[in-house]
């Protein structure tokens, strides 16, 4: 049996855990570059692997949101897909999923 309301604790809690990553990611990125030539390409480097980790924390405050919307609506749980029921294993490893396992392949 799926225990909502500790589901929705750990998603507000994961929620605000990455807002604060992506703010602190903003502000790493918004630091000025170096002088030095070849810390530059260094810095610039750093600094797509930052944006790539930022889009992938952004996705994932997207699903989370997503998921707190369908807790709201009483849908939380159910295949946005093909309306099954999606397996308590996988929303406990992936408690934002919105795909049953069958859809999500």
């Amino acid at each position: 049996m799926l225990e909502l309301a500790a589901i929705k604790e750990e998603l507000v809690s994961r929620h605000k855990l990455l807002e604060d990553r992506v703010a602190e990611m903003e502000n790493t990125l918004r630091q000025e570059h170096s002088s030095n030539f070849s810390e530059q390409a260094m810095e610039r480097e750093d600094e797509e692997v930052m944006e790539r980790l930022e889009k992938e924390a952004l996705d994932e405050l997207g699903a989370i949101e997503a998921a707190l919307g369908r807790l709201k609506a009483g849908t939380y749980g159910i295949c946005t897909v093909c309306g099954d029921d999606i397996g308590e294993k996988r929303l406990k490893i992936l408690p934002y999923a919105s795909r049953c396992i069958n859809c999500a392949k």
